[in-house]
Parts: C-alpha cells; sequence; structure tokens
C-alpha cells in the first residue's frame, strides 16, 4: 500500500519537478565535494598517465645525488643557483616525459618479456658478480639499499629489456647497408693534394678610404653591434682548503688521544652469514614453518619453495651480511636467533620470509696501529676545518667593520687582495667564475660597490670575498667611441672583395691553362688534407667542394680563409679514403650508434607532438627550500 502509494505520487507534474530539484541538487554537491576536496598530487600526466610527485622527487633526489657525487665541491656551488635547480627539475621532468612516452608505445607494440629472460639478464649482470659468477650477496645488498623489492627490480629489468627490444626492433628498422657504410668512410677519409696560394689584405687594405657617411649609415644600420655589456672590477679574497692546510702538523700523541677518546669508533663489524626462504602468501609461510618444525631440510625448501630463484639455487644462502644490508625487519629477527636457528615468518614488502642464521662473527677492537693513518686524516681534516672556519669568521668580521675596504680584511686572512681587470658577465675571470658570485656580481646591490660581500662558499672550505670598486651600465658605445673600428671594419671589407674579384679573374685563367706556371702566385708547398680532420672549416670545406681534376689538369679555385685572408687553392689530386677492417668496424659502430640517437630523438619528438602532457607547474617550478 505504501508503494503504491509513493509511486502515485511520483508520477505528477509536481513530484517529478521535486525530484529533479532534489536530484541535480545532489549531484552538484557531490560534483562540487569532489573538485574541491580533489588535491593534484601528480607531477605530469602524460596522456592521462600520472607521474606523481613522489616519483618525480625519487628520480629528483637520484639525479642530485649522483651530480653530487660527479662534481664534489662544485655542486655545492651550483646548487646555490636557483637557475641551475629549476634547470635540474626540467631535465628531471623531461626524462619521466619521454620513459613513460617509450613505456605507452611498447604497450601499444605489444612487446613482451619471458620471466626467464628477466632471471638470465639479472644473473649476466656485471653488478652482481664475482669473479665472473652471480653472487646473490651482491644482488641482495642492492635490493636493500635501495629499499626496494626483487618483483620491483624484476620489473626494472623487464622495461628495460622492453625498450632494448624497441629499439632493436623499431628502432633498428633504419640501416646503412655495408656499401654506404664503406662509401661514407672513403669520404670521411678523402685525402687532396693541394697548393694554397696566400693573398694578403695588409696592402690593400692601406689603400681604401671610407667617407664619414659610409660610417654613419653602417653605425645606424648595426647599433646592436655597439652594445656595451655591464662592466665591473672587483677586489676580492680568495680563502681556501690549501691557505690553511700547509701549517697543519698531526703529532702521534694526538693520534693516541683520539684513538683513546673514541674507540667505539674502531670496531671491526659483526657479519652474520644468512639464508631465507621467501614466500607469496602467510599460507604459504605457514606451511613451509610447519615442515621445518616437522624436520625438513631447510636448503632443500629453499630450492623447491623460494620465490627468491637467485638464492634458491643455492639453498637460500645469502652470503655475509653487515648492519643496514638488509631490512630491519630480518635484521631484527636475525639477531635474536642462535646460529643454526630459523625464524618464524617475517612478512617484508607484501612477501614472507623465514631467515636462518647459519654462521656469525663477532665485532672485534681494531688495534691502534691499523687505523693509524685513517685517524691522522681524520685529526688533520678537523684541524683544518678548525682553522678555516676561525680565518673565515674573522675575515667576515673585518669585512663587516670596515665595510668600504677589504684591507683590514687582508690582514687577518692570511692571503694577498686581489684586484680584477674591467670585465662583463661574458668574460668573468677563471678564479670568481662561480654561479652564486657571478649572481652577486651582477644581479644585487653589492654591484653598485659601496659594501663589501659576506663570505660566500664555492667549494668545500673554499669562500670568497669581494667588493665591486668599480661599475659602469650596460649601453651603446657613441659614433665618436665606434668611428675607428667601423673604418677600420668598412676599409677591410672593401679590401676582401677587391683581393676576391682579382683571384677570381686569376682562377679563370688558372683553369683554362690548367697549371700555374705563369700566374705569378706565390703558391706554397703540397699539401696533403684529410676531409675529418678539419682545422680551417670555411676552406675545408671549399676544397672538399672543388671538381677533381681531369686529364693531369689541376683545378683551381678562389675562398676566403680562417685568418681572413683570400685563398687561391691549387688542387692537384684526390684519393679516396682508405680504411681497414679494424677502422671500418670502429667507424660502422660510431655511424650506427649516431643514427639510433638521432631516430629515437626523432621518435621521442614524434610520441611528443601527438601527446597531451600536462604539467603541474606548481610543483615543479616550486622554490627549493
Amino acid at each position: 500500500m505504501m508503494m503504491d502509494k509513493l509511486r502515485s505520487a511520483t508520477n505528477s507534474l509536481a513530484a517529478k519537478i521535486l525530484l529533479t530539484i532534489i536530484t541535480i541538487s545532489f549531484v552538484l554537491s557531490g560534483v562540487a565535494g569532489y573538485v574541491f576536496s580533489q588535491v593534484d598530487t601528480s607531477a605530469v600526466k602524460v596522456n592521462g598517465e600520472e607521474i606523481s610527485q613522489q616519483v618525480f622527487q625519487q628520480q629528483y633526489n637520484a639525479e642530485y645525488q649522483r651530480l653530487s657525487e660527479q662534481l664534489g665541491a662544485q655542486f655545492d656551488v651550483l646548487a646555490d643557483s636557483p637557475q641551475f635547480m629549476q634547470g635540474l627539475r626540467n631535465n628531471v621532468l623531461n626524462q619521466l616525459v619521454d620513459q613513460e612516452l617509450l613505456r605507452q608505445y611498447v604497450n601499444e607494440l605489444k612487446l613482451g618479456v619471458s620471466d626467464n629472460r628477466i632471471k638470465q639478464q639479472i644473473v649476466a649482470m656485471e653488478a652482481f658478480q664475482t669473479n665472473g659468477k652471480f653472487d646473490n650477496n651482491l644482488y641482495q645488498q642492492m635490493l636493500a639499499r635501495n629499499n626496494i623489492s626483487a618483483d620491483t627490480y624484476a620489473s626494472y629489468v623487464r622495461a628495460g629489456l622492453q625498450l632494448e627490444q624497441l629499439q632493436l626492433g623499431v628502432l633498428g628498422t633504419d640501416f646503412v647497408v655495408p656499401a654506404q657504410q664503406q662509401e661514407l668512410a672513403k669520404l670521411l677519409f678523402q685525402t687532396r693534394d693541394v697548393r694554397l696560394a696566400n693573398l694578403p689584405l695588409a696592402e690593400e687594405i692601406k689603400q681604401q678610404t671610407v667617407s664619414n657617411e659610409e660610417i654613419q649609415q653602417y653605425y645606424d644600420n648595426n647599433k646592436s653591434a655597439f652594445m656595451i655589456p655591464e662592466l665591473v672590477k672587483v677586489q676580492y679574497l680568495d680563502l681556501s682548503r690549501e691557505d690553511v692546510e700547509k701549517n697543519i702538523q698531526v703529532s702521534d700523541v694526538e693520534i693516541a688521544q683520539y684513538y683513546q677518546d673514541n674507540k667505539a669508533q674502531f670496531v671491526s663489524q659483526g657479519q652474520q652469514r644468512l639464508s631465507h626462504i621467501q614466500l607469496a602468501t602467510e599460507q604459504d609461510a605457514n606451511e613451509v614453518y610447519q615442515a621445518l618444525q616437522q624436520g625438513a631440510d631447510f636448503a632443500e625448501l629453499a630450492k623447491s619453495r623460494s620465490m627468491d630463484k637467485l638464492s634458491g639455487q643455492n639453498g637460500g644462502d645469502l652470503s655475509w651480511v653487515v648492519v643496514g644490508e638488509l631490512p630491519k625487519a630480518l635484521e631484527d629477527a636475525a639477531n635474536s636467533l642462535d646460529v643454526g636457528q630459523y625464524s618464524q615468518p617475517i612478512r617484508v614488502d607484501n612477501a614472507f620470509h623465514i631467515v636462518k642464521v647459519t654462521d656469525r662473527k663477532a665485532a672485534a677492537e681494531l688495534p691502534l696501529e691499523q687505523v693509524k693513518t685513517q685517524i691522522a686524516d681524520q685529526v688533520r681534516q678537523d684541524l683544518v676545518n678548525a682553522a678555516f672556519y676561525k680565518t673565515e669568521k674573522a675575515v667576515a668580521e673585518k669585512a663587516f667593520e670596515n665595510p668600504t675596504s677589504l684591507v683590514e680584511a687582508e690582514k687577518v686572512s692570511g692571503v694577498k687582495l686581489v684586484e680584477t681587470p674591467v670585465f662583463s658577465r661574458s668574460d668573468v675571470p677563471a678564479e670568481l667564475n662561480y654561479p652564486n658570485i657571478v649572481s652577486a656580481l651582477f644581479d644585487t646591490d653589492l654591484v653598485n660597490g659601496g659594501a663589501n660581500s659576506e663570505p660566500m662558499s664555492v667549494g668545500e672550505l673554499h669562500s670568497i670575498v669581494f667588493r665591486v670598486v668599480e661599475h659602469k651600465p650596460e649601453g651603446v658605445r657613441s659614433l665618436d667611441e665606434a668611428k675607428a673600428d667601423i673604418e677600420a671594419l668598412l676599409k677591410r671589407q672593401k679590401a676582401e672583395a677587391k683581393v676576391l674579384a682579382k683571384a677570381q679573374e686569376e682562377v679563370v685563367a688558372l683553369n683554362n691553362q690548367g697549371n700555374a706556371n705563369n700566374s705569378g702566385l706565390a703558391f706554397g708547398s703540397k699539401e696533403t688534407l684529410t676531409y675529418a680532420q678539419n682545422t680551417d672549416p670555411a676552406l675545408n670545406e671549399a676544397i672538399f667542394s672543388m671538381p677533381k681534376p681531369v686529364d693531369n689538369k689541376f683545378t683551381y679555385f678562389a675562398a676566403k680563409g680562417g685568418n681572413g685572408d683570400v685563398v687561391v687553392v691549387e688542387l692537384q689530386k684526390v684519393e679516396e679514403g682508405k680504411v681497414n677492417e679494424q677502422e671500418q668496424a670502429a667507424f660502422n659502430l660510431q655511424l650506427s650508434q649516431t643514427q639510433q640517437q638521432e631516430l629515437q630523438t626523432t621518435l621521442l619528438q614524434a610520441l611528443r607532438n601527438k601527446a597531451k602532457i600536462e604539467v603541474n607547474d606548481s610543483f615543479i617550478n616550486q622554490t627549493e627550500e
């Protein structure tokens, strides 16, 4: 009865209007709640596929660490430059976008890799080999260091092999046949016997005249060429480790005292030799654990049941491990066991492990003689650090107390005050050419002079204090200032045109007679040039574009040399390049690699052109804290 009434009521016009209003209100409120509660966790979306901020940050941190280790102290200087750090973020973003585009393309092509192929690849990796054989200990250490599971690493390997298939299967379809490779090698290593007759411009330049109207017209048409960059002259103090280290001596007494005060540091790490059985589910783990309880052999169960096939082949052996090499849960379990005992199932990374301690080595105190060199280095470093920062502090105080001069700071620095010539942003002296120094010189109030900078770090135990003693803002040279240069340039251009025209007349005559016996040109001795050994690009291009001699007649051509003089070239002989099998193989490899790189760049550009790439600008452009 109730349902009939409701059904009847809903059929009325008023009820339908009311229900429509309620429905719209409900939907809109739901959508609004969804829209306003959503937080964009992406760094970028590629064709709708999200690359998370977490993934970006992991890749960014890895690249940051790689550059830090590669560049050392220089990276600390670069890291002070906002432009460099933003460039680093953009580079990482582009790498991730390229990887995602290739991943999507691989999926589109349905390229697959078997589990067995992945296993073979891991076992064959040199990073996991000792004396040419797979070392599971190295493999497990890598997993622990990067805090990833074997399955996760296998997925990385799978992606790499898929991209390799793409490289071989798609990018490899573009090739150069052996005949083309040989022809290219012949051209690259082609030799030409020539004689050169230089026609200097100096005498012709002296005979040229230039009017004031010509100078004015050139100045008006080329004002951008007469821009004067912002210029500064700087005084600076360069404080470095070397300046303080030369006065540091470390005595045996200091070494012995440090050893006594820090004995806890000089202890060999305890080690455990472990084995494990990795299982997918808690049920599987409990089954294996019960089998062990009933007397089953640990090694045999590892071989037959462990998901970690690499260690399973060796009875689950993980070799010797030290603190920090394995996930904490596994280490804690192992530490609670006696040698020969195994643990209950432990859950780590969505898998279950049973760990067994097969051997153990206790920590031991290291004798002084064994660590003496290490201690001496540490003591010296501590003394150098203290001396450097003491000096740096004293210099900073004097520079602050006497803001219009660095003379007092020089007295406590132990180094000599240096003054530079005038320079622009494009030709900063090497001693000052650090991103943070250049930025402070030209982009802050210090550029106007009148104040000393604070000590600015440009590397490990290396800082610079400077002051600008002269500043010239950017401007344009006046006509009077530029007149002499314009006059010299126009005279040279006129002389060059005249000498080149004369040389071309000579060339016509020489090509008609096929030799230079009566030309009056002063040709030099014969030179044998190779296209690949290019010392003068403009002249080289002209020489190797000349037609080959025919019927024992030399050919001639007029060109401009790299030094600005006009040169008449006599081409006597052309020989195709000759390469042996080894050189040809090396050339073919280099050619192939170049083509592969060009094709991959082209493919990525094509994928980008048709992709929808949505960058989370507020995240990518955020300022580093």
